[in-house]
């Protein structure tokens, strides 16, 4: 693949796996210093809660300063953001997780035993999406063995959080660009996202058929459907005799009451299916990057990293596994 030690240490695993005293011999613990890390946080300990408020953010949210020190862990915005290389035929942000639009019963014993027993899913909250106390996390605030389920069955960080979690568990000032367009479309304020808020949007009483345009962009942005944001249940849309889902397709049209125009100042915006996903947030070493040090060395791994860096980050997952514990942004 053309990776070298340091190579690998720094722009796949971001020195994650290294003790502290690793970092500072390697002469990084600085930079995750400026990131706001000590070592009692970086080893979990008591002494500290929580991670670091930059774990929570997106890179447009960090200072020029801790752009700069992520740079030299080898960050930049698509890897720190997690932008997903996948590819991508359809109209919404990340592939469609068709799978999980199959009902109980038509699934095959092992994806049950893997939904049942690590991720405590039944019939009844399989079918009805939403309903499971687990679907109310994000992808990293879910438990070890919860997440390996949700990786079993095909879910990643995108995926999970859009079309499984529609990112209600994220903090307010982890939402910003795209997806705070939504919000806002839908009615969402900073004081309505709070959990001890009692007030909701308009939209939220709404079927789909008297959404919008926009409100159905927005909707759509979060991975809402028409079946799921009317919680009709899987078996009420799902053809038994093709075995297919009747709701979405994987690479479906976008229908025409749905207004993407609304993001026409973000990077998901008026997009034809099949342009969402790798061909946007492919890395991109260009004029609009942020120098990246070592460049050199990238040169010699950038083939390999933007084919296989979608599914390398996967397998360090449970190695430091840093979360803001309610917006489940990983760095």
């Amino acid at each position: 693949l053309g990776f070298a030690e340091g190579t690998w240490d720094c722009f796949i695993n971001h020195y994650d796996d290294y003790s502290w005293e690793e970092l500072v011999e390697k002469g990084v613990a600085e930079n995750y210093e400026g990131l706001g890390w000590t070592r009692d946080h970086w080893e979990q300990s008591n002494a500290v809660v929580g991670v670091p408020y930059t774990e929570a953010r997106w890179w447009g949210q960090l200072t020029d300063t801790e752009k700069s020190v992520a740079n030299g862990l080898c960050f930049f915005e698509d890897n720190w953001d997690k932008k997903d290389m996948n590819p991508n035929p359809s109209f919404f942000p990340y592939p469609i997780p068709d799978f999980r639009y199959r009902p109980w019963n038509e699934l095959n014993p092992v994806t049950q035993q893997v939904a049942r027993g690590r991720m405590d899913y039944n019939l009844e909250m399989w079918n009805n999406l939403g309903t499971s106390l687990v679907e109310k996390n994000s992808f990293f605030n879910l438990d070890p063995d919860q997440r390996a389920g949700a990786m079993e069955l095909g879910f990643y960080t995108h995926t999970w959080d859009c079309f499984m979690n529609h990112y209600l568990s994220y903090y307010w000032s982890s939402i910003h660009e795209d997806l705070k367009v939504a919000v806002e479309t839908l009615g969402w304020n900073e004081d309505m996202w709070s959990d001890e808020a009692e007030a909701t949007p308009p939209s939220e009483s709404k079927p789909w058929s008297d959404l919008t345009p926009e409100e159905k962009a927005a909707a759509t942005r979060l991975c809402y459907f028409e079946e799921i944001w009317n919680e009709r249940p899987i078996t009420d849309w799902y053809d038994y005799d093709t075995s297919k889902n009747t709701a979405v397709t994987v690479d479906g049209p976008l229908p025409n009451d749905i207004d993407l125009a609304i993001f026409r100042n973000t990077g998901y915006a008026e997009k034809e299916p099949g342009s969402v996903g790798s061909s946007v947030y492919t890395a991109d070493l260009g004029p609009s990057s942020h120098p990246l040090h070592p460049l050199l060395a990238l040169g010699v791994a950038v083939g390999a990293f933007v084919v296989f860096y979608g599914a390398m980050w996967l397998a360090v997952t449970e190695i430091h596994v840093r979360q803001d514990e309610t917006s489940g942004i990983l760095c």
